[in-house]
């Protein structure tokens, strides 16, 4: 199997902190070829108070950190715009995780916390994984 599997703030920050389910889940993905992704934005937002920076630093060895690029801006831009989500700064971070997904080729789901703003943001396009 192929395909993309993409961390939002909440799922990596249950990683971060040892969750046996989301450790479970990505290891998982690891064995089906699944690539395990999170924007370089969610690594900010996620990392939890008292995690020691070298358990970030392995966690993120182990999944691929996707750039925030001027494309994946301008593609969260339109998936606020498209999802008729105005004053966007709240939505903002899970705009560019959309974006993120978007941004990959083959199949591709979102492992959230918060499924419902990521199916209206991602309009279908994307899968949800609820964590």
């Amino acid at each position: 199997m192929s395909g993309t599997l993409v961390l939002d703030s909440q799922a990596l920050s249950l990683f971060l902190r040892g969750d046996a389910r989301t450790a479970e889940r990505v290891k998982a993905a690891h064995n089906k070829g699944v690539r395990v992704v999170v924007s370089a934005i969610t690594t900010v937002e996620a990392e939890p108070t008292g995690v020691h920076p070298a358990r970030m630093d392995w966690v993120l060895s182990r999944l691929i950190v996707l750039d925030v690029t001027r494309d994946i801006a301008r593609s969260a831009q339109r998936v606020l715009r498209d999802a008729g989500i105005t004053g966007g700064h709240i939505h903002a971070l899970d705009a560019v995780v959309v974006a993120t997904a978007l941004s990959v080729t083959g199949p591709v789901a979102v492992a959230t916390s918060d499924p419902d703003d990521i199916t209206k943001l991602a309009g279908g396009r994307v899968g949800v994984i609820h964590v």
